[in-house]
């Protein structure tokens, strides 16, 4: 009897770990297909008819249009110029017509005159409008980079982090892993060629562990990426200060969905500021 009863009771807890184990299964399917069903956060909306019509424009010899870039959320959705006039503004027709394109109202630029897709990239825009140690989010007059600053506030970040970078023909989505205050000599602007794995696996512990946020998206050295930089004077006159939003290549079959995304230590400091205390640099 004392040996069936063993049995009965091994038995029995056979019958509940398949129980929970099926359970378990069960709720993880359901999220599956809930998660399968839902809609992406970003629908692509293709630039590349955009970047002919700037091209047409482009009757400079210091001036071209290469690319376009789009930020979920925000009002920044522009052509990414490549300026190559003389910085002192000689007098010459080319850069007469240079100096007018360059004083559009929408532009950012990078340092890089081809039209290809690098496995690091990064694009510089003005923030002229949206200096304040409170940024506003998207109003009407902002252009080039003003709008950037909208990923300061946690309540913006949580449900836009896409970025759309349209080049050679193609339209790119990167997923945004990193937003950081960051030193101005701390930015590569002028890499015109692909990254190392090395430079990249460098790059990517930088930003993330800089970045005010933590993010539920993984990073690694053989992906591409995008980083959006602009002036801001978040912590007062010190013009040497930049914001810079990065951002990795959505993969091959991943889905456009919202992913987890949480404030951290360096969040705190940028919040005491948001919520009125003296600036302090992080």
């Amino acid at each position: 009897m004392l040996v069936k009863n063993k049995h009965t009771t091994k038995l029995k807890a056979i019958v509940i770990v398949l129980i929970v184990l099926l359970l378990i299964l069960s709720v993880l399917g359901i999220k599956f297909l809930i998660d399968s069903f839902k809609p992406d956060i970003y629908k692509v909306d293709s630039r590349i008819k955009n970047i002919k019509e700037e091209q047409k424009k482009d009757n400079s010899l210091y001036v071209k249009t290469i690319g376009w870039v789009k930020v979920q959320g925000t009002k920044i959705d522009t052509p990414i110029i490549y300026y190559y006039g003389d910085d002192e503004g000689s007098k010459t027709d080319e850069n007469a017509d240079a100096d007018h394109y360059i004083k559009k109202e929408n532009y950012v630029w990078n340092m890089n005159s081809k039209e290809k897709l690098f496995n690091k990239v990064s694009i510089m825009g003005h923030n002229l409008l949206n200096l304040s140690t409170h940024p506003d989010v998207s109003l009407k007059h902002f252009s080039r980079f003003d709008d950037l600053m909208a990923f300061v506030y946690y309540d913006h970040i949580k449900d836009n982090k896409y970025i759309q970078y349209t080049i050679d023909g193609k339209n790119y989505i990167y997923k945004i892993y990193s937003v950081e205050f960051v030193n101005y000599y701390k930015l590569d602007l002028y890499s015109d060629s692909n990254y190392t794995k090395k430079e990249k696996d460098k790059f990517i512990n930088d930003t993330k562990k800089n970045s005010i946020y933590d993010f539920d998206v993984s990073v690694n050295n053989k992906d591409k990426f995008i980083s959006l930089i602009t002036c801001t004077r978040f912590f007062g006159d010190n013009d040497k200060i930049n914001f810079r939003v990065n951002a990795r290549l959505v993969r091959k079959g991943e889905k456009l969905k919202n992913y987890g995304v949480k404030v951290n230590k360096k969040y705190s400091k940028v919040k005491k500021i948001l919520e009125g205390e003296e600036n302090e640099e992080v």
